[in-house]
């Protein structure tokens, strides 16, 4: 009897303990826990979207992100002056005074937080860019806030971002299912935080690799 209950108790202490651990996960990284599907490009796709672009004779191309440090913003002024974009950045209207909790907070309870500022005449544009730092393995929520305020059907959304070591997450399939109608590309610009500064000649390839560098 004695070893049966110390073998019940050690079931529950491991029980707590896997728990505990998926708890903390869940606290830490939100967005490893959505079910999410992959609508993006494939090489094809790209290639065949590729063509089409080109063959339109005049392409209203927007710059918009959200940069928190300042990092993403580097980048999205590199490649609004390569193309031509204008420029918009995605910025809330209260800010941030602690933006590790409060962005964890927000992904936790799938907040929208409100933005300061409207594109005006989004209608207008034929190719948008869209960049963000990736948090906690997801999108900073003023762009779920963004993404969810406009109709991008029949738009092409092109995403960039800075990260810490985590690239791209599953951040692109996110953009897909925010954005069904519109056309998502999955060959998109993923830079280092630590590598943005030396990033020009990356942002420069890149930009022509769409064939989308301004004349």
């Amino acid at each position: 009897m004695k070893q049966k209950r110390v073998w019940i108790a050690a079931v529950v202490v491991l029980v707590l303990a896997v728990l505990a651990f998926a708890g903390y996960n869940i606290y830490r990284y939100p967005a490893m826990f959505r079910n999410l599907t992959d609508d993006s490009l494939d090489a094809p796709q790209v290639e065949e979207l590729r063509e089409d672009i080109l063959s339109q004779p005049e392409k209203k191309i927007l710059v918009a992100y959200f940069s928190y440090s300042g990092t993403t913003r580097t980048v999205a002024n590199a490649i609004s002056e390569r193309t031509g974009g204008d420029l918009f950045e995605i910025a809330v209207q209260d800010g941030y005074s602690n933006v590790y909790t409060e962005s964890n907070r927000e992904i936790r309870k799938d907040e929208r937080p409100a933005l300061k500022d409207t594109v005006e005449h989004m209608d207008e544009y034929d190719i948008v860019f869209v960049g963000y730092p990736n948090w906690n393995a997801d999108l900073p929520m003023p762009l779920y806030t963004f993404l969810e305020e406009y109709d991008f059907s029949g738009k092409t959304i092109i995403p960039f971002n800075t990260h810490g070591g985590s690239g791209f997450s599953r951040t692109v399939q996110t953009i897909s299912e925010l954005q069904p109608n519109a056309t998502v590309r999955s060959d998109g610009l993923s830079i280092s935080r630590n590598d943005v500064e030396g990033a020009e000649s990356e942002v420069v390839n890149w930009v022509q690799s769409l064939n989308l560098a301004a004349e």
